[in-house]
């Protein structure tokens, strides 16, 4: 896909969560869908006033909220900020590790609870329809140990 979700593409991903296509609103989902991984209402709000967008602060805000309630984001605590931000919702069960340096997303394969999940439901008779794995760090390209655009697809050592 492209760098910039197309116009059709946007109002199309909109609609289908229930949203009016207005222009703020493509412009926050055409940010998250630029950097790809966590970005604070701050991050979107400074970069859209660098392009020139007369936006509020506020604004940026209520349209993430406003995503995350329409499961169109997701919201995640950075821990070393204390502040949240936001991703595009991935579809599926995902397991992630968390940048707190550049907010980079690197997707997990393997599900390493996929047994734990099984006994805990069998423990405590609840039917686990889910659940949701982050871990916080810092990646070897913002700790200097590695070369940008190395392949951040992590494989389990039960996977290799």
């Amino acid at each position: 896909m492209d760098d910039i979700i197309h116009n059709e593409a946007r109002e199309e991903c909109l609609h289908r969560c229930g949203l009016k296509s207005t222009r703020t609103r493509k412009l926050v989902l055409d940010a998250l869908y630029r950097h790809g991984g966590v970005l604070t209402a701050e991050d979107i709000y400074q970069e859209l006033i660098g392009q020139g967008q007369g936006i509020n602060f506020s604004t940026v805000y209520r349209i993430l909220e406003m995503f995350t309630a329409k499961e169109l984001t997701e919201k995640h605590y950075l821990p070393d900020s204390r502040k949240y931000g936001f991703s595009l919702r991935a579809m599926g069960h995902r397991h992630r590790l968390i940048c707190l340096k550049c907010r980079r997303i690197v997707e997990i394969d393997h599900c390493p609870l996929a047994g734990f999940e099984a006994e805990l439901a069998e423990k405590t008779q609840f039917d686990i329809v889910g659940h949701n794995l982050e871990w916080y760090g810092y990646c070897p390209e913002c700790r200097g140990l590695a070369p940008c655009g190395e392949d951040k697809t992590i494989k389990t050592a039960k996977e290799e």
